[in-house]
């Protein structure tokens, strides 16, 4: 509020409070005062008129001073009149009017977008379980039928089927990010227990693309939830399965303990390599945000939403997770996980 903007909105006071003290002065003139004293008393009216209004300018400054921190601080979904203080002037209930009616429109306005975003989400949560009973078909009607394929179809057939379930389970994990409530059942995982369960669903991969995997995963148990870590395990190990040499292609599986430093700041690593041809040092800041996929001409088939989930459900549970810039096989790429040792 500027000294000019406090002026006009106070013209009306002024104007009143000179026009008294100007018939003040006349009385007083024409009763025989002295225009000596008449000259102080003007003095002294000027002085107080300052002073009111000078100080009345600054308070309310402060309180719309006070009134803006408190607007830039809400959420706008959050934008209700009980959190702004009650108005006293003028100009201070005008505005109060407009807050009130601006916070009742966008409260509307997300309440609406709210539903809007859920019954999406629930959509896509429905049609994920639908896309299940086909897919589940699939693979009864792939076993009953095994004899009548060649073994080259049938691990054709089952490779395909894997790829579409994991494109499945993306769709409905990222539904999951957004969701208001998510219950996660954390458990105790013997980790090389789980790592092997997470291979199996690639072992049609591994035979189709003749991939050498290697495990030595550590023994050792963390605790977290087992469906959204092997999860995790299945988006870092597509990636390598994808991008590792289409001949003599390696992916390993590496696991180890800290054994220094303080116990309650050791970590149990995973860590997930390949032997393709590796990331551009350029591209390493940005693997883990939604939808990047850079500018090597091996990923640009890629949809970027990968390992845009690793980073997301680690922070879920609680696990660091890093590019393994140290100890790749032959230049290639390698993914982290980095969990608390567990007492």
């Amino acid at each position: 509020m500027t000294l000019r903007e406090f002026l006009s909105d106070r013209l009306k006071r002024i104007a009143l409070q000179v026009i008294c003290a100007g018939l003040a002065t006349l009385f007083l003139f024409a009763t025989g005062t002295q225009p000596g004293v008449l000259v102080i008393l003007l003095i002294v009216f000027l002085l107080v008129f300052l002073t009111v209004n000078m100080f009345d300018f600054f308070q309310q400054r402060a309180r719309l001073l006070e009134l803006k921190s408190i607007l830039d601080g809400l959420d706008r979904k959050y934008l209700f009149t009980e959190c702004i203080p009650q108005p006293k002037g003028l100009f201070e209930r005008r505005l109060f009017d407009l807050v009130r009616l601006a916070g009742r429109d966008m409260t509307g306005a997300v309440s609406d977008a709210q539903a809007s975003q859920r019954e999406y989400r629930e959509y896509v949560e429905r049609w994920v379980h639908e896309i299940k009973t086909p897919l589940s078909l699939s693979e009864l009607v792939l076993e009953n039928h095994r004899e009548e394929m060649s073994e080259y179809v049938y691990r054709r057939m089952r490779h395909v089927q894997r790829m579409a379930e994991m494109d499945v389970e993306r769709i409905l994990y990222y539904a999951r990010l957004h969701a208001e409530h998510v219950d996660y059942r954390f458990e105790k995982i013997f980790l090389p227990e789980c790592v092997e369960e997470v291979l199996e669903e690639f072992s049609g991969m591994e035979e189709e693309k003749g991939v050498d995997v290697r495990v030595e995963a550590a023994q050792s148990w963390i605790v977290s939830d087992r469906r959204v870590l092997a999860f995790m395990l299945s988006q870092i190990l597509g990636n390598a399965f994808k991008y590792t040499r289409k001949t003599g292609g390696i992916v390993e599986i590496a696991g180890w303990e800290d054994e220094e430093g303080e116990k309650e700041k050791r970590k149990i690593h995973l860590a997930v390599r390949d032997n393709g041809g590796g990331v551009p040092q350029e591209d390493i800041p940005f693997l883990f945000d939604k939808g990047f996929t850079g500018n090597h001409p091996g990923r640009q088939d890629a949809t970027g939403m990968g390992l845009y989930f690793v980073k997301k459900y680690a922070e879920v549970l609680a696990v660091d997770v890093r590019v393994e810039e140290e100890r790749i096989l032959d230049g290639g790429f390698g993914i982290e996980l980095l969990f608390p040792m567990v007492s």
